[in-house]
């Protein structure tokens, strides 16, 4: 391998620790300098465990916030506004029940429905996609 490279580390080795034992162990790879990640923790310990030259952890790595284009934002502000609109007739009609003692009849309600399962379908979509990443993050 030529100067300067490094070797791939394409070897996999998992294990299951206790609360406690990844509390201790986070605590140790926090007070090393410069603090190291758990995962490099446990590599360093168990390569100085077998008297193997512990390498330099790597540098760390910059995991940018996660936002949604603006598209997405437009579109979930105007689900939003439009799930504010239906809660405000549904409050309306609550009210209305309550003082007559039935239930509002009429094709305006189910017209009603279908606008906020047609609205759940839409925040559906406009979040597919979104979040799936999340744990490939911890630790």
């Amino acid at each position: 391998m030529p100067p300067g490279t490094r070797e791939p580390r394409d070897v996999v080795i998992s294990y299951r620790v206790t609360a406690a034992e990844a509390a201790h162990i986070d605590a140790a790879a926090a007070k090393m300098t410069p603090a190291r990640t758990r995962q490099d923790w446990c590599r360093a310990a168990a390569l100085h465990a077998a008297r193997i030259k512990v390498p330099k952890p790597p540098p760390p790595r910059r995991n940018p916030a996660r936002r949604l284009p603006k598209a997405d934002i437009r579109a979930l502000a105007a689900v939003l506004a439009q799930l504010g609109k239906v809660g405000s007739n549904l409050n309306q009609m609550a009210r209305r029940t309550n003082a007559t003692g039935r239930l509002p009849e009429g094709p305006g309600l189910r017209e009603a429905l279908d606008e906020v399962t047609a609205a759940a379908g839409h925040v559906r979509a406009a979040l597919e996609g979104h979040g799936e990443d999340d744990d490939h993050q911890r630790q």
